[in-house]
């Protein structure tokens, strides 16, 4: 799958989900990354490889956690960083 694709679907489905919605996140994709922030803060961001997703947080330079599935990634948003 294109990593354009894979950042779409994950978009959607952030963007769907009503709790990270309520609580003031945004998924915004650009060309090569999908940025989740929070008030106008960047939390951190996604960024897709054929088969991979990879997190990396804010002010970070490499990356703290990798998947390949989309519901995992979904998973990480919403428990791991959408929790804080």
């Amino acid at each position: 799958m294109k990593k354009a694709v894979r950042l779409g679907l994950l978009a959607e489905a952030l963007q769907g989900d009503d709790s990270f919605v309520q609580r003031g996140f945004l998924a915004k994709k650009s060309a090569d990354r999908l940025l989740v922030e929070r008030d106008g803060h960047l939390r951190g961001f996604w960024t897709a490889g054929e088969e991979v997703y990879v997190w990396t947080a804010a002010g970070y330079t490499q990356p703290s956690f990798r998947t390949a599935s989309l519901l995992e990634a979904l998973k990480y948003t919403l428990i791991e960083i959408a929790r804080h």
